[in-house]
């Protein structure tokens, strides 16, 4: 019974969440095509025959799905809104430049990209005013470069900004916003703005002949939540409209509460869905020793596997590095688990059914259309099966050493991993690349970790550490930026 009702409140408010998000496309349409071979999103208002361009970029890991708010808001004050994707990023299968050192290189493919996009998105119809442009983290300064390039452009957002590119002469419109937990960008942002005045303050509009310049912080949010407040959505809006000199109407999107409490009870929906395999089952006996032995075995072979795999292998920064991470970890402890006498046991197909259906049939394509792209498509496919060579492995040792090790064992076993990661991309550092996979593991053992462990416990560690293996070659193939080798 308490699981009937835990189950219900939790579908319930699912489909309040799933509703309340739709609600907030209500008045907007949104349209998928291609601007300048690059996959893009065109937002505009319902009641609005046309307006302004603004093009929105994302920042590095990011996609135009994370930019759903900041594009829905200017769709409903009237802006026609041109989101896409980088290169290596979203759905754009066209790898990015690996120099990203110099601004020859991937900086100046980024700008050139934008400024292809914004030209086309200037031709489209509707499209009645100068193109502005709004980027977040990496795009703060390629699209600060792209705006001394682009011809009329009325005014630049930069969010999280970081960016050597901004003079006293340029850009002549420019908003800064950062997060209050931002720091370090903040003080960035006050220092371009004193560029202009020396006594500038955070919150002030400073102006010098032509040039006029804002930075803001929202307040509570960091470097994501930035983009879902409704302080930096007021913001850009009154600016984009002061300098276009369009009306500034229509009602703000709340995107951020819904999305958490849509995902929250996608998760807590798992507990009682795992009640259908049955009662729950006795675990393995705990190793203690052991278990600590078997869980630091794997330390210096997968840091050695990791730095002698060319970071480029394969043709693409870092997954052919990961593959070889994530394989040898998790062949090691299972090797030493056989050796201590655990077999494999027959696969429960329903738990594996169970857990695939939900982890790749509800939770991420929930993910995918209101938060962030979490789909693989086109090379990125390739890519999970070639990583699913090292995360199965991996992932039914995680599942055995977990089951066999107490709770501080267990956290270890799940931290660890990312830390061994974190020192090989210091010791190789065009393999810090791909250090977004850093934050997705913790993520995938937050989400995916506590249903996997509801699961366990009425079914066996074999059939959830072979799903979970699944599961997290599709969110490493899914978020991680294809970079050319």
């Amino acid at each position: 019974m308490v699981h009937m009702i835990f189950a219900t409140a939790a579908i319930l408010v699912a489909v309040l969440s799933v509703t309340m998000l739709e609600r907030q496309r209500m008045g907007v349409s949104s349209e998928t095509l291609t601007l300048a071979e690059t996959p893009g999103t065109i937002w505009r208002s319902d009641n609005a025959d046309g307006g302004p361009l603004v093009v929105v970029a994302h920042g590095y890991a990011g996609s135009r799905q994370m930019m759903q708010p900041i594009s829905i808001a200017l769709a409903r004050s009237g802006f026609v809104v041109a989101a896409f994707d980088f290169y290596g990023h979203g759905r754009n299968s066209e790898p990015m430049s690996a120099n990203v050192t110099s601004l020859e290189g991937t900086t100046e493919q980024l700008v050139t990209q934008t400024i292809a996009v914004s030209r086309a998105a200037a031709g489209l119809p509707g499209v009645t005013g100068p193109v502005s442009l709004v980027g977040h983290s990496m795009a703060t300064d390629v699209v600060i470069r792209a705006a001394e390039r682009l011809e009329g452009t009325a005014a630049v957002v930069a969010i999280s900004m970081y960016s050597d590119a901004v003079t006293p002469e340029a850009p002549e419109r420019l908003l800064i916003v950062s997060g209050a937990r931002e720091d370090r960008l903040r003080k960035v942002a006050l220092d371009r703005l004193r560029q202009l005045d020396p006594d500038a303050t955070e919150g002030e509009t400073v102006a010098l002949g032509p040039v006029e310049r804002r930075a803001v912080s929202a307040r509570w949010v960091g470097h994501v939540g930035v983009l879902y407040s409704p302080f930096t959505l007021t913001e850009l809006r009154d600016w984009m409209a002061g300098a276009t000199g369009h009306a500034s109407h229509g009602s703000l999107p709340h995107i951020g509460p819904w999305l958490m409490a849509l995902l929250a009870a996608l998760v807590a929906l798992m507990w009682p869905l795992s009640t259908v395999l049955g009662p729950t089952v006795p675990g393995p006996a705990r190793q203690g020793r052991r278990a600590w032995v078997i869980l630091a075995a794997p330390i210096a072979p997968a840091l050695l596997a990791v730095t002698i795999i060319p970071p480029g292998a394969g043709g693409l920064v870092a997954f052919g590095a990961l593959t070889a991470f994530f394989g040898t970890w998790g062949v090691i402890q299972i090797a030493l688990w056989w050796r201590s006498g655990v077999r494999p046991q027959s696969i429960r197909s329903l738990a594996v059914v169970l857990l695939l259906f939900w982890g790749l049939c509800v939770f991420a394509p929930a993910l995918d259309r209101y938060g962030a792209a979490f789909v693989p498509t086109g090379p990125r496919l390739w890519l999970m099966g070639g990583l699913m060579f090292g995360t199965i492995p991996f992932c039914l040792a995680d599942a055995l050493q977990v089951a066999r090790s107490g709770r501080i064992a267990a956290m270890v076993q799940r931290l660890l991993p990312p830390a061994i990661l974190l020192c090989a991309m210091l010791i190789s550092p065009r393999l810090g690349i791909a250090f977004t996979v850093l934050p997705v593991m913790v993520l995938f053992w937050l989400v995916y970790g506590l249903a996997s462990r509801w699961v366990r416990a009425r079914s066996d560690p074999w059939s959830t550490g072979l799903v979970m293996g699944v599961i997290l070659a599709w969110a490493v193939a899914a978020s991680t930026p294809l970079v050319a080798s």
